[in-house]
């Protein structure tokens, strides 16, 4: 049905028969229209980022010239002291009035290179006498031979107090360097409270020390009481024997 736009008249039309079959109307053809126009860069909207403060970087406070100081002065104090006490055998030896400093602070040295050791103390009897029989050894730890001075043997009680001592002088007393001298000593009556033996030189004993006593087991004899010849009582002693007169 074909209608007239102007008319309104209708009518029905066929299709031409001479149009040949295989000419078909071309296939309608997809046209894609215009793009968009890209808007400008004056209608897009800029949203500034919030502003990152810069990062200034840290100020370093100077060290006071005075702390400074006072730091570098410590520690070349703290390398000599640690050198002097590393060295206090020497430094002693040079210097003999050091070595009460040290052995006050715990560090004692050996200014005489004379060594005690292997002392044993044993309670025994000599002659029906209770004696403490000290033994024991001295030692030579210098390069040159050493005289030994006095030695102090001390009884002390559980305080610390001594209680008993004597000082006596070692026999033989001259030590070759790296020799060893033994001494046996013996401490007449100990007295009861005493519990512990304390034995050092004394380098600075005024006077004559008494020398070593033999050891317990080699003492001499307790010397006997002379006899004295028995006399007669007198006659008018009650104990007088009664003579009887002959006749």
């Amino acid at each position: 049905m074909v209608k007239c736009t102007t008319c309104g008249n209708r009518w029905r039309a066929f299709q031409d028969r001479s149009v040949p079959e295989s000419e078909k109307p071309e296939e309608e053809m997809l046209v894609e229209g215009p793009r968009p126009e890209p808007t400008p860069a004056d209608d897009i909207d800029f949203i500034a980022a919030p502003a990152v403060p810069e990062r200034k970087p840290p100020v370093r406070k100077k060290t006071p010239r005075g702390v400074v100081v006072g730091v570098s002065l410590v520690a070349v104090l703290g390398v000599a002291l640690g050198g002097i006490i590393l060295f206090r055998q020497h430094v002693a030896t040079l210097i003999p009035a050091t070595a009460p400093v040290f052995a006050a602070i715990g560090l004692p040295v050996n200014t005489l290179g004379l060594v005690i050791e292997g002392v044993k103390s044993q309670p025994t009897f000599q002659a029906g006498r209770p004696v403490l029989s000290v033994t024991g050894a001295i030692r030579n730890v210098n390069k040159v031979s050493t005289e030994a001075p006095p030695m102090r043997i001390g009884l002390l009680d559980r305080t610390g107090k001594t209680v008993a001592g004597v000082l006596v002088q070692p026999l033989n007393a001259k030590i070759p360097p790296g020799a060893t001298r033994y001494f046996a000593i013996s401490l007449p009556d100990p007295p009861a409270g005493a519990e512990e033996l304390d034995i050092a030189f004394e380098p600075a004993a005024k006077g004559p020390a008494a020398p070593a006593a033999p050891a317990a087991d080699h003492a001499a004899p307790a010397a006997a009481p002379a006899p004295v010849e028995a006399q007669p009582l007198p006659a008018n002693s009650p104990d007088a024997l009664k003579t009887h007169e002959q006749h």
